[in-house]
């Protein structure tokens, strides 16, 4: 690494400080009070990834990785910051705290360790990112430019072409941008974005477009009807309306980019949120319903943001407008006019916002059907008699389609008056300071006015009932929010260096203990565990037994953190949950669930198989792939397919066979090198001869197992 950039690279040890030190500068809100952030860095390479995810919860933040290819690396550093850059320095591994690109793009702005500012060139930080895996192909590559004999400034070109050309395929985290969790609070997320001044720049370019507008209307009336046009006030006129032309373009890309930000916002807050539902709630619901809350979501999403900034413009326009008007001819006539106009438009809103709510109603039901129908197709097919097939798809369709007729005259109505109600009614308010001889500028000016307030309050009933309807949709997207929610409150304020799992209890004491677990689903009677305990040594093959419905899936599903543990105690190496954070937990207790909880994901089988591992997969990950499924007794599978462990699996691709699927579940959970195996029921699609050579294989790759199944 150049002798420059060494000097401003932080200690591996001291990364929680530099992601410290950057979150200050750029500006990003700390959601924890600074913790004592730790400096012992793990000795397993493995496990720097969640050392530093760690250092980021402690923070209240957390790290996006960036795991690209060797030749893209500079494209993706472009966009990376605020990000830590892992670097190679002389002292050994270190991180680089980069704050931002210049405007050209050529310079990086870097936070030393003493938290000064420092400028670099860009392309030295790139090359720098890239030596971490360039020293794999060195060596050959200076041989054969030493062969070659170029000179130097031909020889720095075709040592980088030869490293890409051999370095194409290999991959690199190129950068971990530093950023808010989605669950956080939504204001550290507007402070972070800066927000508050972006709207009040939208609010300053509203009103200035606006007085341009209306001293144009002025220069008209005072030029036509006091016969006074000539050049000056023609040349006045255009350039208020060539001044409104610049300022409408930069309100524009304003709001929009302010749009997109937000947008991105929402959709990382769903998907957090719908990747941290509880099990049981998850459950709860078929997949039409969350077919629904994903068209729920969307719509939500466009009609907060047209709705909310259609809103927010329109405030202005009206009260500018009013005050304009209450100076101008129509005085405070013009003033109640348009009070109550927009108390009629707000009554009419609020009505047309139960027919939204059912019309939404209906919608939502009739897709929930449809598509539990399409699922039980077959079901429907042996079992139901034809003349049945579609009586409650009719009913369904007929009340979508009464609701939707209603929904439809009603917006109708309401969009009718709000664009062409006002301007007629503030004209009436405007003749008696006509007919008592009012001057020709204020007139105009007062027609303006009302131009102006008539557009306004049509743009106002528009976000309106955008708002309207968006609340009606967040009845159905409040769980999947609040799941993002708590998921940021549990995630953030946890340790800033992740226990050893090196540091294994002493032989007399257990690995994993539970002590009085206690856990009773929503809404049901009595609990479903009840004093229930186990300790399980290092080592141990443990095996539960007992019948349906007993509480053993919804124990394992407790011990590997896939569901809340209700009230009890549960150590792992002597720490509870908290202490690991969540991560850290399930990274040391791997499961294969019961064969309906658990999936084959669509796409190759190496995929299914490495979940848990980084992704592309490196020749070491695959060739243990390849080895468990021989011993799983998937050789000959893996045979017959043409592209092998790349082959497509799943519904677009190969179909594997119910004790396929659950051999795959089983090397999908070793694969995972965790220090406690759970396997529940994953041997009951196997024949006596399969599962003897499963269990073997099993026996001999889990370091510590738990083996659920019925007696």
């Amino acid at each position: 690494m150049a002798g420059e950039l060494d000097a401003l690279a932080w200690p591996l040890e001291r990364a929680g400080d530099a992601m410290e030190a950057l979150a200050r500068a750029a500006r990003l809100p700390l959601p924890n009070p600074l913790p004592a952030l730790s400096h012992v860095v793990p000795g397993d390479p493995r496990l720097v990834d969640s050392w530093l995810d760690a250092g980021a919860q402690a923070l209240g933040l957390e790290l996006q990785p960036h795991y690209t290819r060797h030749g893209e690396v500079e494209r993706v550093l472009r966009r990376a910051a605020p990000a830590i850059v892992e670097v190679t320095s002389a002292h050994g591994k270190a991180v680089i705290a980069l704050l931002r690109l210049s405007s050209s793009g050529e310079t990086a702005r870097i936070i030393a360790p003493d938290e000064t500012v420092h400028d670099v060139p860009f392309s030295t930080l790139s090359a720098a990112s890239r030596a971490r895996v360039e020293h794999l192909q060195g060596p050959v590559a200076e041989r054969i430019l030493e062969r070659a004999g170029l000179p130097e400034p031909q020889r720095l070109l075709a040592r980088r072409a030869l490293l890409g050309a051999q370095l194409t395929n290999t991959y690199l985290f190129a950068a971990r941008t530093l950023r808010l969790p989605p669950g956080a609070r939504m204001l550290h997320h507007l402070r972070a974005l800066r927000a508050g001044q972006r709207l009040l720049l939208l609010l300053l370019l509203t009103t200035i477009i606006q007085v341009c507008v209306l001293s144009s209307w002025w220069l008209v009336g005072r030029g036509a009807f006091e016969g006074r046009l000539d050049t000056g006030w023609l040349w006045a006129w255009a350039l208020m309306g060539l001044t409104a032309v610049p300022l409408q373009a930069v309100l524009a890309w304003s709001q929009g980019s302010l749009a997109m930000e937000l947008s991105a916002l929402l959709r990382r807050q769903l998907l957090s949120g719908a990747l941290a539902l509880p099990v049981d709630e998850a459950r709860r619901g078929g997949i039409g319903q969350y077919v629904g809350k994903t068209f729920e979501s969307a719509g939500m999403e466009q009609l907060v943001l047209t709705g909310g900034f259609a809103s927010l413009l329109a405030v202005v326009d009206v009260l500018l407008a009013t005050s304009v008007m209450v100076t101008g001819p129509a005085g405070w006539y013009g003033l109640v006019a348009l009070v109550g106009f927009c108390f009629m438009l707000g009554v009419l809103v609020v009505r047309q916002a139960s027919r939204f709510r059912a019309w939404t109603d209906a919608r939502v039901s009739m897709t929930h059907a449809l598509i539990e129908r399409m699922l039980g197709h077959r079901t429907r097919l042996a079992q139901e008699q034809p003349e049945k097939w579609h009586e409650a798809e009719d009913q369904e369709l007929a009340h979508y389609a009464e609701a939707s007729e209603r929904l439809d005259a009603a917006t109708a109505r309401v969009s009718a008056l709000a664009k062409r109600g006002l301007l007629p009614v503030v004209i009436i308010a405007t003749l008696p300071a006509v007919l008592e001889g009012a001057s020709t500028a204020r007139i105009a000016v007062g027609v303006g006015a009302a131009l102006l307030a008539a557009r306004a309050v049509g743009s106002l009933s528009i976000g309106a009932l955008s708002l309207s309807g968006a609340r009606v949709l967040y009845r159905g997207v409040r769980p999947i929010l609040e799941a993002a929610r708590r998921s940021g409150s549990t995630s953030t304020g946890g340790p800033a260096s992740l226990p050893s799992p090196e540091a294994s209890p002493p032989k007399t004491h257990a690995l994993l203990e539970v002590r009085d677990l206690v856990f009773k689903h929503a809404g049901a009677p009595r609990a479903v565990l009840e004093g229930a305990s186990l300790s399980v040594r290092a080592g141990e093959r443990v095996l539960l037994e007992g019948p349906s419905g007993s509480g053993k899936s919804t124990f394992a599903s407790i011990v590997t953190g896939l569901r809340g543990q209700g009230s009890g105690l549960m150590l792992l190496g002597g720490l509870d949950m908290a202490t690991w954070t969540q991560d850290g937990w399930g990274a040391q207790i791997a499961s294969a669930p019961q064969f309906h909880e658990n999936h084959v994901v669509s796409g190759s089988l190496a995929l299914n198989l490495l979940l848990g591992r980084a992704w592309p997969p490196t020749p070491e990950d695959l060739n243990s792939a390849r080895i468990l499924c021989e011993e799983l007794g998937l050789g000959e599978l893996l045979g017959r397919m043409p592209s092998g462990l790349m082959q497509l699996v799943g519904e677009r691709g190969w179909q594997l066979s119910h004790g396929e699927q659950s051999r795959v579940f089983v090397a999908r959970a070793l694969l995972q090198r965790a220090r406690v195996v759970v396997l529940d029921e994953a041997f009951g699609a196997l024949d006596p001869v399969t599962m003897r050579k499963v269990m073997t294989c099993v026996e001999a790759r889990a370091s510590t197992l738990i083996v659920i199944a019925h007696p």
